[in-house]
């Protein structure tokens, strides 16, 4: 209980982004019931603030997509931190690109522990018939049936499908700053 305590108290002390009251009043109800005893009160209170964190955590992850390019729209889904359950947690985030008839889909998703043994299947796949090998700013990436799929870091996921060419979802997948990205 100790290290719940000093857990608390360490992250009610941090600087938090503007507009996290909400994240600060859950930390602060958690640590009035606790003191009081009532122990799942304080469950429930962190639970609830370690959600509005991993909200924040898919909110960071989806400014990684990049701008639409010229003559394409963009539409951002809601990043999720919430649903990743089935695969095995983590974080996402992803958007909808298109320009007239042609359109993808561009998804990131960070620390899934299914994302490392998909590392190793991407790099496998560009020796499969079928299938060929993509460096983009030094990370590699797999074409297979006009998607692009590529893991960052061991730990990020980055897949582009839809009815655009590969040329122009590698396009849109260049744009982005991937070396910034391997270090969220």
């Amino acid at each position: 209980m100790r290290k719940i305590l000093l857990v608390v108290s360490l992250m009610a002390g941090f600087a938090v982004p503007a507009g996290a009251d909400e994240f600060e009043e859950a930390v602060e109800g958690a640590l009035d019931a606790y003191r009081k005893g009532e122990v799942s009160t304080a469950r429930d209170d962190l639970t609830y603030a370690i959600g509005l964190l991993n909200q924040l955590k898919a909110e960071e992850l989806a400014g990684f997509l990049p701008e639409p390019l010229e003559g394409w729209t963009r539409e951002l889904e809601e990043a999720a931190s919430t649903g990743m359950a089935m695969f095995g947690g983590g974080t996402g985030a992803s958007a909808s690109y298109s320009r007239g008839d042609e359109e993808f889909t561009l998804t990131l998703m960070a620390d899934s522990p299914m994302i490392s043994g998909m590392a190793a299947m991407f790099s496998g796949m560009a020796s499969m018939a079928g299938s060929q090998s993509l460096r983009i700013q030094r990370q590699q990436f797999a074409i297979s049936d006009g998607e692009i799929s590529g893991v960052i870091d061991g730990r990020i996921l980055v897949q582009a499908e839809g009815t655009a060419s590969t040329a122009d979802m590698q396009a849109h997948i260049e744009a982005m700053d991937l070396s910034a990205l391997a270090d969220y």
